[in-house]
């Protein structure tokens, strides 16, 4: 086949690769509703009032920060997102989800010719999709995808000038030096574990220049140093340090951080084992073909991210709880790392290999797409049956009454981590919780309680409704068929 023709075909198949991801994730974003933290942050925080203007959210953002946490850049996209409609939302957030797919692929690639790898675009792909440990919570949940996604997205994009430079240097002038550094503030100021592998990546991007005595450009230091400072802005935050006296740990400080360290071990050791096990194979294969060609530049970046990524997973040890979600930023990278080896294998019957595994893994992340999309839109169609119960009788209530109505509801219970509302929390029992106020003030009412918990068929999966309606059903069923019955 000509090159020219070959070329062709390669972007086309891409591109299709490209739209197919974004079609999918945007599907799943418009099934997903306003969930849990949603409806906290569609009020401003210091006023308790609805967003409407940028000034109001700038407040709330800044009261935030002195009060409650640093990650106040993130937050006014959470924030901000909920003064229009949701579409808007599912629309920029299918995009960053394609963006940071092909961000991965960008610093993964570097600026070698032969683009549109679509091998590993979808390897990267199906990473993204089947190693997350709170896919959902991280991809589609608003406040969450903002806290995790867009930060992992900031994060790696602004790797990428460093990526190109370490591979072919280029010249700059001031703006892009005085661009890097405002980039960097807010970079920096992201996400906590995130940043932090963030920094080390680009620790080892300039001490790998000065180990080959060649000359570190201004925009480094100024996009360093402004990664730095947006770094001590998000960590210093007293907001940090009022919600730190909200947890209780171990008295003793060697007991304290030795439970933290294997916690940060048993996330790698539950859900990190197959992207560790595939950048050692990768990273073998691309030492030997290094040593055949003696030449070791090709490591480099592999082991940056690496690095970067079990950084930012072991920076977990500094915060009293390490929740699932928190895995995006060190796994990304980690995915970064495995695709950067990746694309630099050469050698045909080491591609069909690679092919012959992504078409295996393939129909595993079919399976489990099927199995998501049921799980997400059984959720949504339940979640809008229950709103429109809700809305109805909100609106039956009289204006001077609503303020001290109670509303009787349910709880819904998802499946599968890839549906947002699994392993957040719903209607509860107990209406005081900041959450549930919110959610009450979202229908114009004193509050809303769950008095059961319902879920939806789902074969092969179980949860903790399922089972209880189980037992109810299997109860009711002995008691009619008991002779006093």
């Amino acid at each position: 086949m000509p090159q020219a023709k070959r070329f062709a075909w390669r972007r086309r198949i891409f591109s299709i690769a490209a739209a197919l991801v974004f079609g999918w994730m945007l599907l799943l974003n418009v099934l997903t509703p306003y969930i849990a933290d949603d409806f906290a942050f569609a009020y401003a925080f210091d006023t308790g009032l609805r967003l409407q203007s940028l000034p109001q959210l700038l407040r709330s953002l800044a009261y935030h920060y002195h009060e409650w946490s640093g990650r106040v850049v993130v937050k006014f996209f959470a924030q901000g997102f909920t003064m229009f409609p949701k579409l808007l939302f599912n629309l920029c957030n299918a995009a960053a989800y394609l963006g940071l797919g092909l961000v991965l692929y960008r610093l993964a690639r570097g600026r070698r010719s032969g683009r549109y790898d679509w091998l590993a675009f979808l390897l990267i792909q199906a990473a993204l999709w089947e190693v997350s440990p709170a896919f959902g919570q991280t991809n589609l949940w608003m406040c969450g995808a903002c806290n995790y996604l867009w930060a992992s997205l900031g994060c790696l994009a602004f790797l990428l000038p460093w990526r190109y430079y370490t591979q072919a240097p280029f010249s700059a002038r001031w703006p892009m030096a005085a661009g890097m550094a405002l980039a960097g503030v807010l970079a920096g100021w992201l996400s906590e574990n995130t940043s932090a592998g963030m920094l080390v990546c680009l620790a080892l991007a300039i001490g790998s220049l000065a180990v080959r005595r060649r000359r570190v450009p201004v925009w480094m230091w100024t996009g360093f140093g402004g990664a730095v400072a947006g770094f001590l802005l998000l960590i210093t935050a007293r907001g940090n340090y009022n919600r730190a006296s909200f947890y209780s740990d171990y008295e003793s400080l060697l007991t304290r951080y030795a439970v933290r360290f294997l916690n940060c071990l048993n996330m790698l050791k539950e859900h990190a084992l197959p992207l560790l096990f595939a950048f050692a194979v990768l990273f073998v294969l691309l030492c030997y073909q290094c040593l055949e060609r003696r030449c070791a530049k090709g490591l480099l970046w592999p082991v940056i991210f690496l690095l970067g990524g079990l950084a930012a997973n072991f920076a977990m040890v500094l915060s009293p709880d390490y929740y699932k979600r928190s895995t995006h930023g060190p796994f990304t990278l980690i995915t970064a790392a495995c695709a950067a080896c990746l694309v630099q294998l050469e050698g045909r019957s080491l591609r069909r290999a690679l092919a012959c595994g992504t078409a295996c893994l393939g129909i595993v992340c079919g399976i489990h797409m099927l199995e998501a999309g049921y799980d997400v839109a059984s959720y949504s169609v339940m979640y809008n049956t229950r709103d429109a119960l809700l809305r109805t009788e909100a609106a039956a209530i009289a204006p001077e009454e609503a303020g001290s109505t109670v509303l009787e509801s349910y709880a819904i219970e998802p499946y599968t981590h890839w549906c947002a509302a699994y392993g957040l929390p719903d209607i509860r029992e107990n209406t005081e919780d900041s959450i549930g106020l919110c959610r009450a003030r979202w229908y114009g009412v004193g509050g809303i309680v769950a008095t059961e918990t319902r879920t939806y068929p789902f074969p092969g999966h179980t949860n903790a409704a399922y089972e209880a309606g189980e037992q109810a059903a299997l109860a009711e069923q002995q008691a009619a068929e008991s002779p006093a019955g």
